[in-house]
């Protein structure tokens, strides 16, 4: 599973999460992006993209995750996503994303029945109360204990931690940043700049190998 290498029935779960604003970056602008590498040992094994597009309060957000990880010129393990999130202001009103982790399979739809989440992974269908997706463009609050997975379409837990600011080098650049910590089945270091954009996150891999997405324009930062 990719959680492994990069660390993307009916079941009441505990009360909604109070919604949060969209960042700020997305303010102002009918689209944006947000590209980045994902480096391994100094490699590139990968991208991650995200491309945002609002129109009257309604904001699509489209991503593409794609790894290959070779070992003496033999890929040993490959990641593919496709997926559009959709929300109505600041709630998400729909899910899908068709994943194939490295074989594994998965075909994942959401949508919101009032403070619900109706999810549909294969053949499985389950409903869950409202809870953050596992996206990475968007902060995860610390009152959290679980986000939904696009890969499989399962809550998965997590505790979310504000480290405060610092200042970290992104191509070179350095760009004062917001540093979260996520602990639980998924440990990774995410970086956000004032705006609230994605600039950087770090994973340990499966081998303890530093894994980092890395923005590919750090010029753009701008609002």
């Amino acid at each position: 599973m990719i959680r492994r290498l990069l660390l993307v029935a009916s079941v009441l779960l505990p009360a909604a999460m109070p919604a949060l604003a969209l960042p700020p970056f997305l303010d102002g602008a009918a689209s944006r992006r947000l590209d980045f590498d994902i480096i391994r040992h100094g490699e590139t094994i990968g991208s991650h993209s995200m491309a945002f597009s609002t129109r009257q309060g309604v904001t699509e957000v489209e991503f593409k995750v794609r790894v290959r990880v070779k070992i003496l010129s033999i890929t040993a393990y490959r990641y593919d996503q496709h997926g559009v999130e959709v929300w109505d202001g600041d709630r998400l009103t729909s899910l899908s994303a068709d994943t194939d982790d490295d074989g594994d399979v998965y075909k994942v739809r959401a949508e919101r029945h009032g403070d619900r989440l109706r999810v549909t992974s294969n053949d499985t269908v389950a409903e869950y109360s409202e809870m953050p997706v596992l996206n990475l463009w968007r902060v995860v609050p610390p009152q959290a204990s679980q986000v939904l997975d696009p890969t499989d379409g399962k809550p998965t837990p997590i505790a979310a931690a504000d480290n405060g600011w610092e200042t970290i080098t992104v191509r070179g650049n350095p760009v004062r940043a917001q540093r979260w910590t996520w602990d639980g089945d998924l440990k990774r270091q995410l970086w956000y700049d004032d705006s609230g954009r994605l600039l950087q996150v770090h994973v340990k891999g499966s081998d303890g190998s530093d894994i980092y997405y890395v923005l590919k324009e750090p010029a753009n930062l701008g609002r």
